[in-house]
């Protein structure tokens, strides 16, 4: 897919030990907008793309591709570079609050059906709180609270 044409966009990011490509291409979605909008009820896709992610580390070389929709929150023209530093965006809210809860928290198994919102509010405090201790790793955190309760006392502005 993504030899067919150039790409709109590429950024190289080396970060973590490891050195990553993205490329990102940008398509207004047209037609496939009536399309996306009857088959799964995703009303106002405006723009369509993927991203092709390249990744070196410690000798190895990773080649992802992501395919990815955009909605009607962009009433302007979308460049590729904005795009890409939007998808960015997304995917560290994913991987700093939607994975910790599914991960850490174990959230998928224990969803308390009946209870579900309240019980993602609370872990979502609890991540917050945690991240004010200044770990880089949520369960950096849980062990340092567990080896030192004082720790989580003082977080709820509780004095000894």
């Amino acid at each position: 897919m993504p030899t067919a044409r150039v790409a709109d966009c590429v950024q190289i990011t080396k970060g973590h030990g490891r050195l990553e490509q993205r490329s990102l291409w940008l398509w207004p979605c047209g037609d496939l907008r009536h399309y996306l909008q009857e088959r799964f009820a995703w009303p106002g896709a405006q723009w369509c793309g993927w991203i092709e992610r390249k990744r070196w580390y410690k000798n190895k070389e990773e080649t992802s591709l992501h395919i990815w929709i955009a909605g009607a929150a962009f009433p302007w023209q979308l460049t590729p570079e904005e795009a890409l530093v939007r998808l960015r965006k997304h995917w560290m809210i994913e991987n700093g609050v939607f994975r910790v809860r599914d991960v850490t928290f174990d959230e998928d198994r224990l969803h308390g059906r009946k209870i579900a919102f309240g019980l993602s509010d609370i872990r979502n405090v609890a991540i917050t709180l945690l991240r004010q201790l200044g770990y880089p790793y949520i369960p950096d955190a849980q062990r340092a609270i567990a080896a030192q309760p004082s720790l989580a006392f003082a977080l709820l502005g509780i004095k000894d």
